[in-house]
């Protein structure tokens, strides 16, 4: 019996997820069992996620997952590297996952890992540092377009950077790095594209266009694309005034971070080195709104993506080390029987601490002060709810427990 890892957010769980959980339940057996790593309450794209976590660790569960983990703040909202290296960490410190599955618009893991190796070669990583000191301008995503490029063409490398085969090669290198046993399985992304933004006629759309459709009032034609029973918890949160989540609502308090802060000459803001801590002093001032600062401060060195990061970094005051430091704990969000074997074994081999409970204790102080920032970045994500609840809501949540 296999046990397969799939690093995710599911923003909110839709058929395209769904998809993938089949896909591996007919290549390995009815009887694999699926460890969801979520994102907590803060995505990879830089922005307060649209549902809280607790309830999209129950679409999960309920749409054939078994156990749900946290990827926690600040992990959740990093870079593809970041994310990717903090995901990994946490599947292969359980000791007990065979595979770990995740999508690409490639569907090849020849091509993927062989991108990979390259992209993982001290030859790659020098030519990148070459290519910062000939265009400064230039951000790490262009510089890495550029040098995989060179190193396979630029129409391989062209399709090679997709959104979802970023994250796929940002996977494989991980597992390289981490020198793990876990193997890497990848399902062809089928339906709208990762950065759709509209809601099309494809067999799946894409989580940010039913995010839009809610939004925008389209609740019943964005629905169609969400899988009975992870509809019917959506639908409850929504009735409940619980969701959509919008960072919208802490606008106001993020551009009063900004103007009360002052220009330094030494910002160690994950995110907001090289002169982009003070440009977003300085652009809070024109902005009126979290939107318009990150449209305001964006360069070609500064991607939207790398701002958005920037400010949350800021506002929270995640530094260099809080986003780059191994990931220490995981936090159990959801569970059936079959989770709970897979806990049972894991907390027999787990190298990083597991908390079933919100009063767990941690004994080791970096997890400990790692949980701290992330209760404190769930507390503050509570304000972006319709109807606002307590700021100790998610210390007060224990796991799920489904059939």
């Amino acid at each position: 019996m296999k046990t397969v890892a799939i690093i995710c957010e599911y923003n909110p769980f839709h058929s395209g997820h769904l998809c993938q959980l089949r896909c591996i339940r007919e290549q390995f057996g009815e009887n694999t069992r699926i460890v969801a790593i979520m994102s907590g309450n803060f995505t990879q794209r830089g922005d307060v996620a649209f549902l809280d976590k607790s309830a999209r660790a129950k679409m999960a569960l309920a749409c054939g997952a078994n156990l749900v983990l946290e990827l926690p703040f600040p992990y959740s909202m990093g870079s593809a590297e970041i994310f990717c290296e903090a995901g990994v960490r946490i599947a292969d410190a359980l000791g007990c996952v065979d595979l770990l599955s995740f999508g690409s618009e490639c569907g090849d893991l020849t091509v993927l890992v062989s991108a990979a190796k390259i992209a993982s070669s001290d030859a790659f990583k020098a030519r990148i540092d070459a290519l910062e000191k000939e265009h400064p301008a230039l951000g790490y995503a262009a510089l890495c377009e550029m040098a995989l490029a060179e190193a396979l063409g630029a129409e391989k490398a062209k399709a090679l950077l997709s959104p979802n085969n970023i994250l796929a090669l940002e996977y494989i290198k991980a597992l390289l790095r981490a020198k793990s046993s876990i193997l890497p399985h990848t399902v062809r992304r089928e339906g709208a594209s990762y950065r759709a933004e509209t809601l099309e006629t494809d067999a799946h759309a894409s989580a940010g266009a039913i995010r839009a459709a809610i939004l925008d009032g389209r609740c019943d034609e964005a629905l169609s694309f969400i899988p009975a029973p992870a509809r019917e918890i959506l639908c409850g949160e929504l009735a409940a005034g619980l969701a959509p989540c919008d960072g919208k609502r802490l606008d106001s308090a993020v551009l009063s971070y900004f103007r009360l802060n002052k220009p330094t000459d030494s910002c160690h803001f994950q995110d907001a080195e090289g002169g982009l801590y003070n440009r977003l002093i300085t652009k809070s001032y024109e902005a009126t709104d979290i939107i318009g600062l990150t449209a305001l401060a964006e360069t070609k060195k500064f991607t939207r993506a790398r701002i958005r990061r920037a400010i949350w970094y800021s506002f929270f005051g995640v530094t260099s080390s809080d986003a780059r430091d191994p990931i220490g704990f995981t936090r159990v969000l959801a569970l059936d029987r079959s989770g709970q074997a897979i806990l049972r074994e894991a907390k027999n081999k787990a190298a990083i601490a597991i908390v079933t409970k919100p009063s767990d204790p941690l004994a080791d102080k970096t997890a400990q002060a790692q949980k701290a920032l992330a209760d404190r970045a769930d507390a503050v994500f509570q304000l972006t709810k319709p109807q606002c609840p307590s700021g100790s809501t998610a210390l007060r949540t224990s796991p799920y427990y489904g059939e």
